[in-house]
């Protein structure tokens, strides 16, 4: 029986590297396979007793890179489907990764559970530098998350791949950019679940005062419930998904049309002290706080793995989500100013659409704040969705512990990177909750990690549009095309200038910022550049791109050695060639140029 395996064997590996080599040639186009990573493929084959050694990506070029992600892959088809494999090694198939398959409304209500928290307070900060500063910060936001999400549809139609940014930064800007991005990208949801939980918290102890002291009891409540439904995952996850974004979403609606009635722009909103105040240096403040209304929308391509047909669904979620995120925040915003108190006492309060909710209902405003509970709930729950989407993806890369891969046997939940996610949130609670100064920075940690992900996601869209011909094909095409990224990274790159430059505590923000990054780049160089790799999702989704980059690279340098070839050969011959120049002149001009 060993014998018959062992002769078998050599057939089918052959079989197998003819099939990885068709699928590489038919999806790349009219980009072939080099032949530097065809030798190095079969040089690199490290095959014991039917299993595959982990290869890393640790001081090799991007031929062997290439070389390694192509090996996992065939391994991959040779061992089979029906190979017994750990959780950790490979992405779970999609057909047995969850029993529930979500559809285009349940991506679509996951984006308005993880954004619409932030339309109902938070925001309302920027209303100091003036109406007009502020709607013009708004729309220069919104307008920059519309272009970026289009960008992200038009990739996710090409390449759906649920690791969120880091994937597409390892084939356009290098493996170390990549890991930060990712971190920035994990960072962002992190300290937005903290943000929301601490808001949340805020929000009971307003409504009940005797509720204080158990503040942080209160807020580990809430990890409990949400991790309990996470971990629970399948159809739990997204019934209670559907519910809080339709509630929150429901709520939301009533306010803005149960409060046309009280409506008076003229009274309350315009006023000339707080048109422009304090010039661009207002505007520049109140800008990242525009973001209240968009931030978490990008998240959405992390479902690429639970839904039957990502280039289709992902995209028409998204850009539905965020085109109602900009509709409702402009109706809200519009609305909130327009009511009383007005304009001028808008900054100070905990939440802004409490006089809605008083003059629609008749209650106090303790009662009222029970409304924005289910919102700034649901915002906490999906942010948490996201880090531990992230933080599993980067870790089946071996970027992170090998532990964060741990999944639940049933629907495949990522529990270890769930629990890792939320202890990193909560210890974040905890440092606000001793040194209550530091509330206010959260957001600006949360939007310069933000800031950082989205310039990195433009470039990438930039780089594939000019290098990866194969995204013609996407299911979606940005209207707005490279143009848009452009516009969307400029915005990116203000909005990282006004936390920096413009905010009080700018300089805190930045510290913390960096203090991270610092930390992760440590790691990186001490731990993950040495064992990282492909993932298997990498490996079906973007090795393509890969090799499309490689291609790029390749025909780059040949072009250079040869203008550095001909340059050197114009230099031997140089007098000669400007004595032939001159002799052509000269006959155009009728002058003796060759009688010299």
């Amino acid at each position: 029986m060993h014998r018959a395996r062992s002769a078998f064997s050599p057939t089918l590996w052959m079989l197998a590297t003819s099939f990885i080599r068709y699928v590489l040639k038919i999806n790349a186009g009219a980009v072939t396979l080099p032949f530097e990573i065809e030798g190095s493929f079969l040089r690199s084959l490290n095959c014991h007793g039917g299993r595959q050694r982990p290869q890393r990506l640790h001081d090799v070029g991007e031929g062997a890179a290439m070389a390694f992600a192509i090996q996992q892959e065939s391994s991959t088809v040779r061992q089979g489907r029906n190979s017994t494999r750990s959780s950790s090694d490979c992405w779970p198939p999609r057909e047995t990764a969850a029993k529930y398959t979500p559809g285009k409304r349940d991506v679509y209500f996951l984006g308005i559970t993880i954004v619409i928290g932030g339309q109902y307070l938070g925001w309302n900060e920027g209303a100091s530098a003036g109406l007009y500063s502020f709607l013009l910060a708004f729309l220069l936001i919104g307008s920059a998350y519309i272009t970026l999400c289009c960008c992200l549809a038009e990739i996710t139609g090409a390449l759906p791949f649920a690791g969120g940014s880091y994937g597409l930064a390892r084939c356009t800007l290098g493996f170390y950019p990549a890991f930060m991005i990712g971190c920035s990208e994990t960072l962002e949801y992190t300290a937005y679940v903290s943000a929301a939980v601490v808001s949340l918290g805020e929000l009971l102890t307003e409504a009940v005062p005797g509720l204080e002291p158990y503040r942080p009891l209160l807020w580990l409540l809430f990890y409990a419930t949400a991790l309990f439904i996470h971990i629970k995952g399948d159809r739990v996850f997204w019934l209670a998904n559907l519910i809080l974004g339709i509630a929150s979403l429901s709520i939301f609606v009533l306010y803005c049309l149960g409060s046309l009635p009280y409506v008076s722009f003229s009274t309350y909103a315009v006023d000339s002290n707080l048109e422009f105040v304090d010039g661009f240096s207002g505007f520049m403040k109140a800008l990242p706080l525009a973001a209240w209304f968009f931030v978490g929308v990008e998240a959405l391509s992390l479902a690429s793995d639970q839904v039957d047909q990502p280039k289709k669904i992902i995209p028409i979620a998204q850009v539905s989500c965020v085109v109602t995120l900009f509709v409702t925040g402009l109706a809200v915003l519009l609305v909130t100013v327009s009511l009383p108190p007005g304009l001028a006492a808008l900054p100070s309060l905990l939440f802004p659409l409490e006089s809605g909710f008083t003059l629609l209902f008749h209650f106090s405003r303790h009662t009222a704040i029970f409304l924005a509970l289910p919102a700034t709930y649901a915002t906490a729950f999906g942010f948490m969705w996201c880090y531990g989407k992230l933080i599993v993806a980067m870790g089946k890369s071996r970027l992170l512990l090998p532990f964060v891969t741990w999944t639940t046997p049933t629907s495949q939940t990522p529990y270890a990177a769930l629990l890792l996610g939320s202890a990193c949130s909560y210890a974040l609670c905890l440092i606000v909750y001793f040194v209550p100064s530091l509330t206010s920075n959260l957001f600006g940690v949360c939007m310069l990690s933000a800031s950082t992900a989205y310039v990195g996601q433009c470039v990438g869209y930039i780089s594939l549009k000019r290098n990866y011909r194969n995204i013609k094909s996407s299911e979606f095409r940005s209207p707005w095309g490279i143009a848009g990224a452009v516009y969307s990274m400029g915005v990116w790159l203000l909005t990282i200038v006004a936390i920096v430059a413009f905010q009080d505590k700018g300089l805190v923000d930045v510290l913390g910022f960096l203090l991270m990054i610092s930390l992760l780049s440590l790691y990186y160089f001490g731990y993950a550049r040495k064992r990282q790799t492909f993932s298997a999702e990498e490996n079906r989704v973007m090795l393509v791109a890969h090799v499309t980059k490689f291609n790029a690279n390749r025909v780059a340098v040949g072009r250079q050695k040869r203008h550095l070839k001909s340059g050197s050969d114009s230099q031997h011959t140089g007098g000669s060639d400007k004595a032939k120049k001159t002799l052509k002149d000269g006959v155009k001009t009728s002058k003796p140029a060759t009688k010299r």
